[in-house]
């Protein structure tokens, strides 16, 4: 069986913070050179800039950053541009898979020098039909310098490949909701996402050819694998408490036991519902260091989340709706096991940090 973790703790008193700043008109760029990107977006952010493209360039001992860092941005730092802009940053690191595809098959190879978890990993059509596909569906791993095919139609063997040294997973689907490469539904783009954090968008293209870099390892680096509560009785926040990670919300829900319909789920990464409460150069999927979503019972009181964030999105809701008002459920991705946070107590912080 595995390990089920979390911890519950009581503090007295509520922390202030700084609520979301108002949009402004012009904003200047700051120098994220030297920082991951997670850091990087959380600085650009705070500013009201977006990251735009991600691009990969090969690290050197001589690039004069670290590697996985930002070697490089489209906009000069002190650069004066209009709130909403978005940036495009170099990251100094190497691409370690390849994608090649046309518009009846498609292969990830690995070249990462190592196995790779594919459980974490899914491909998605950004337009069009929206079809998607779960790389679980090959199989738990692939090995280094191995290779998986997917065929969009019946076929009775996998097509061999110069870059494979072994193709080590195939099937085929006649299932257009997985045909995510073929640009069914009048798809352009696709994307790979690795635990909820988009690492590459493609282009549908016959033939098609796409490198990125990908963390090996199921922890995947760069991402938490906890997901952390922190909340009284008049708001709740879900806070990413570290310094240098993402904290993927994509799947990751909440079950209402408070309101009159028991289990009704509460899913973070549904942008929808914070309305025009979304910081538009955020990324509601994935929070940056820092950054927090933060829930109220529409107390006038409550206009701060109860540990200090940066605010990302925010709902108010009825008092009598609140899903923290009584114990609520939290659906884990990243194991199978039952996990329940305790109902806010009262005069006091409640932090609950269970595995995401």
């Amino acid at each position: 069986m595995r390990k089920v973790y979390g911890w519950v703790l009581l503090f007295l008193g509520i922390v202030a913070a700084v609520p979301l700043a108002a949009a402004q008109d012009a904003v200047t760029v700051p120098d994220v050179t030297g920082l991951t990107v997670p850091v990087a977006a959380a600085t650009l952010n705070r500013a009201g800039i977006g990251i735009g493209q991600e691009i990969s360039a090969q690290w050197t001992a001589e690039s004069g950053f670290p590697q996985n860092s930002v070697g490089a941005q489209s906009v000069a730092a002190g650069t004066s541009v209009d709130a909403g802009t978005k940036i495009d940053l170099t990251v100094l690191r190497s691409p370690n898979m390849l994608l090649i595809y046309d518009d009846n098959d498609f292969t990830l190879i690995n070249q990462t020098g190592g196995s790779i978890d594919l459980s974490g990993i899914s491909l998605r059509a950004l337009d069009g039909s929206g079809a998607s596909f779960a790389a679980s569906r090959w199989g738990a791993t692939l090995r280094e310098d191995r290779c998986a095919q997917v065929w969009s139609v019946n076929r009775n063997g996998p097509k061999g490949l110069d870059e494979c040294d072994y193709i080590e997973h195939w099937l085929s689907t006649t299932n257009g909701g997985e045909h995510f490469w073929t640009g069914a539904g009048g798809a352009t783009r696709f994307a790979v996402l690795q635990n909820g954090i988009e690492r590459v968008q493609c282009p549908v293209a016959n033939p098609g050819h796409c490198e990125f870099y990908l963390p090996a390892g199921s922890a995947a680096g760069d991402a938490t694998e906890h997901v952390y509560f922190a909340y009284t009785q008049d708001r709740l926040a879900v806070i990413n408490n570290t310094t240098d990670k993402w904290m993927p919300l994509q799947g990751l829900r909440v079950l209402n036991n408070f309101a009159p319909t028991k289990g009704a789920p509460v899913t973070f990464a549904d942008a929808t519902l914070y309305g025009r409460n979304l910081d538009p150069v955020a990324n509601i999927n994935q929070l940056a260091p820092g950054q927090c979503i933060l829930f109220t019972n529409s107390s006038p009181t409550a206009e701060t989340p109860p540990q200090p964030c940066d605010v990302v999105a925010r709902l108010d809701v009825g008092p009598s709706v609140i899903f923290w008002g009584a114990a609520f459920d939290v659906e884990s991705i990243t194991d199978d096991q039952p996990h329940s946070c305790p109902v806010a107590t009262a005069d006091r912080l409640t932090l609950c940090i269970m595995p995401r």
